[in-house]
């Protein structure tokens, strides 16, 4: 993985926008790679949340952040009481702001 050190923003992001839309078995296969670049600053924590929710939907557990969305529906969240807190936590809007951007 590279570094901002060695290519730009944009190029990061696009990094990481492929591994979020490969399929599962990469995406899980390179996250440690991901963390390790959002400890850096590299990739933003919105990144980080968005692409350990996918993971966690592929493995059919419940997502910590909500930001995945499964047949129109918001994907089974762990602990929706304080789902806002660790969204904040991320740099996120709040689930309900995130829902509406969808209608849901």
């Amino acid at each position: 993985m590279p570094t901002l050190n060695e290519v730009t923003q944009k190029h990061m992001n696009a990094i990481w926008l492929g591994l979020q839309h490969t399929a599962k078995e990469h995406r899980k296969r390179y996250f440690p790679q991901i963390e390790e670049a959002v400890k850096n600053g590299d990739l933003s924590k919105q990144q980080y949340a968005l692409m350990k929710d996918r993971i966690l939907m592929d493995e059919g557990k419940p997502q910590i952040y909500g930001s995945q969305i499964k047949n129109g529906k918001l994907y089974t969240l762990e602990n929706p009481e304080t789902v806002n807190e660790r969204r904040k936590k991320m740099g996120m809007k709040t689930i309900e702001n995130y829902l509406n951007h969808f209608d849901k």
